[in-house]
């Protein structure tokens, strides 16, 4: 069973490869490469017509809760939040 967390990625597609890159790699760090990334898209009136949201399933539970309390780094703070 998986255990998942969702991001809401806030940046243009031009920035969002990128941002995507470093993003998985922060989150294989954690979870020793452990973890499995789907995007999904959705209309979501508070963030706008159409908004990204990477989807993280853990292998490991203790996973998730490290990464939800270790909160997003410093540097993605502007372009990701946890939305659960």
């Amino acid at each position: 069973m998986y255990h998942s967390l969702y991001f809401h990625l806030k940046a243009n597609q031009n920035k969002a490869t990128v941002l995507r890159m470093f993003f998985e790699d922060w989150a294989d760090s954690i979870c020793n490469n452990e973890v499995i990334y789907s995007t999904l898209v959705a209309n979501r009136p508070l963030f706008g017509v159409e908004t990204e949201i990477i989807k993280v399933d853990f292998v490991r539970e203790e996973d998730a809760v490290a990464m939800k309390l270790r909160g997003i780094p410093e540097e993605f703070k502007q372009y990701l939040e946890i939305v659960n």
